[in-house]
């Protein structure tokens, strides 16, 4: 979630809005630390912290904080075992902050930035609770960066979003059901195919459409950790693309729509190209996870979405170490 754009959106709407964190978590929990939501005065919210008993509270205690005029930065501590009933056991500390109409233009101000990437802060909660956020440089800001830190009352938090970049070769009845499935799960998606024609009027705005008569161009110039998928209409296309992308060996993920006979003529073709088998071996085809045999286009697109995000899980879980958090 764009935590500032939310922000924005619910002052521009009701004039005020409580930004909700959580801060610190001991033990097993429904969310992780930096999991937000931004709640407005009739209850209404974007964002969770994991639903639930826990949630519900939340909400009610950031909807009566909105019935003052305080602008506090508080905490407060849930046992969610003996507090809430929840069988989680753990405990977690949910930072409670009220923003009014004043503080537009900064919401505007980080809105901005958080839509351009990553960017961090840090603050000193003073004794009366207020805090003034303070941009750091962005040397300082980086994917890996925890999401929030409350610390001995210093703040220190990251915004924005590092996603994914998924290609998508290929706009036909797949292609349009997986867009649908992989709009809401963290990535963005280039979406290419030759007829202009065919991709939908309206599409939600992590996706970009690209018009190419010869796709397989735009692969030498994908970015290291990019992911392909390639679902065209027509297989020789489908080869010449994953021909391109196999003789790299930086990108996350390469999938092929298919069949194993599709795969066995495909690592035909790439052996008597010169590819080597390390370099073959980067291929998923038939792509999808494999429990699902469904060939209708809303559960193949499911299956690949499933696959994807398992992809996308362990090199956020590399990234960090092998650290996971409970849940």
């Amino acid at each position: 979630m764009l935590v500032w754009g939310e922000v924005l959106s619910a002052l521009d709407a009701t004039g005020r809005c409580v930004l909700v964190s959580i801060v610190d978590v001991a033990g097993s929990s429904p969310r992780e630390v930096g999991a937000r939501m931004v709640v407005r005065p009739d209850m209404s919210f974007k964002g969770t912290i994991g639903g639930g008993r826990l949630e519900f509270d939340v909400l009610h205690e950031a909807v009566s904080l909105m019935k003052s005029d305080s602008a506090n930065f508080q905490t407060r501590s849930y046992a969610l075992g003996p507090d809430l009933g929840q069988c989680c056991g753990g405990r977690v500390e949910i930072a409670f902050e009220q923003f009014f109409l004043n503080f537009r233009d900064i919401a505007q101000d980080f809105s901005t930035k958080e839509c351009m990437g990553i960017f961090s802060t840090t603050a000193n909660i003073c004794s009366s609770g207020s805090v003034e956020r303070h941009v750091l440089p962005p040397a300082m800001s980086s994917s890996e960066s925890a999401e929030i830190v409350l610390n001995q009352g210093k703040l220190t938090e990251r915004f924005g979003e590092d996603r994914p970049h998924l290609y998508l070769f290929g706009a036909g009845h797949v292609g349009k059901a997986l867009v649908l499935a992989m709009a809401p799960l963290g990535f963005r998606i280039s979406w290419i195919d030759e007829r202009n024609e065919i991709f939908p009027k309206y599409l939600p705005s992590n996706i970009r459409c690209i018009h190419l008569n010869e796709p397989q161009v735009i692969v030498k110039n994908l970015e290291p950790g990019n992911y392909v998928i390639v679902m065209t209409h027509d297989h020789k296309r489908d080869h010449a693309i994953v021909d391109a992308a196999v003789r790299r060996t930086d990108l996350a993920f390469i999938g092929l729509i298919g069949s194993a006979t599709k795969r066995a003529r495909t690592l035909k073709r790439f052996k008597d190209s010169g590819i080597s088998e390390a370099q073959s071996k980067q291929l998923v085809c038939p792509v999808g996870i494999t429990e699902i045999k469904s060939k209708k286009p809303s559960d193949i697109a499911i299956s690949i979405a499933a696959q994807l995000l398992v992809v996308k899980e362990k090199q956020i879980s590399n990234a960090q170490g092998g650290f996971r958090f409970a849940s």
